[in-house]
């Protein structure tokens, strides 16, 4: 069954995730609002977008996701609401929603812009309402007007650069536990690697071919991994990978392959 899922910077200790799950449910109590993180770093929607692109696909088609990360930051910065092979997604026109896939989307829609808001909480006021309107139209019909591809913000990310020796990528993400999210995907490291010696390359630190679980590093040790998201991933056993190797977001990450 579709639903609505909602994603903020918000946090939990002030009343604003309440507030819009109260406005939503106050339109139909029998709607189901999923919370995918309030813990998003304050006003960063790369994070946010990260997150959000790791996990939408595994709801139902046909869902909502609410989006409530440096809403509306900017002058003239609008509220829009786009399609993606069947799931819809509502926030600002700020670069977050852009950087859920590089296409652009099926659908984009405007629904209002900052001058015209009357209220200082437009996820409340405004979003809420319209989320709940698309879940049961299944459409974008009636939320706004259409918008130019043109006008929807976008954000250019580095690119990842692939030969037969080398993948050069970068860490996209750092979550929780200190590990480096990268964006080298696993079908290219399938097929560049097969026959050949690899070493994994970042900073002044190197390591010898990937692991397959978790468990196979021991405590304090560096490792590499392809996650559930099919990319490399790096991290320390037991420790924070992010601040013993001085990583960052955008940090270079090389895979380098040689004969055997």
């Amino acid at each position: 069954m579709p639903l609505i899922t909602f994603l903020s910077d918000f946090g939990w200790r002030d009343h604003y995730v309440a507030a819009v799950k109260a406005k939503i449910l106050s339109e139909d109590t029998n709607l189901q609002v999923i919370d995918i993180s309030h813990n998003i770093k304050k006003h960063d929607i790369i994070h946010a977008a990260h997150v959000l692109k790791s996990v939408y696909q595994d709801f139902p088609e046909g869902s909502v996701h609410l989006v409530a990360v440096n809403s509306l930051s900017e002058p003239n910065e609008a509220l829009i609401a786009i399609e993606i092979k069947n799931h819809f997604f509502l926030g600002s026109n700020n670069g977050l929603l852009s950087l859920i896939r590089e296409k652009d989307p099926d659908k984009v829609v405007k629904i209002a812009s900052e001058k015209n808001l009357e209220g200082n909480f437009p996820t409340k006021d405004i979003l809420a309402s319209k989320a709940v309107k698309i879940l049961k139209s299944k459409n974008l019909d009636g939320i706004g007007e259409d918008m130019k591809v043109e006008d929807f913000k976008r954000y250019i990310v580095p690119k990842v650069k692939a030969t037969r020796e080398i993948i050069q990528g970068h860490v996209v993400h750092i979550d929780d536990y200190g590990n480096l999210i990268t964006d080298i995907q696993k079908y290219d490291y399938d097929i560049l690697s097969k026959g050949k010696s690899v070493q994994i390359k970042f900073r002044n630190y190197a390591l010898t071919g990937v692991q397959q679980h978790y468990h196979e590093s021991q405590g304090g040790e560096a490792f590499a991994i392809f996650n559930d998201q099919g990319v490399l991933e790096i991290g320390i056993k037991q420790g924070n990978a992010a601040e013993l190797l001085g990583m960052e977001y955008n940090s270079m990450v090389s895979v380098k392959f040689g004969e055997y």
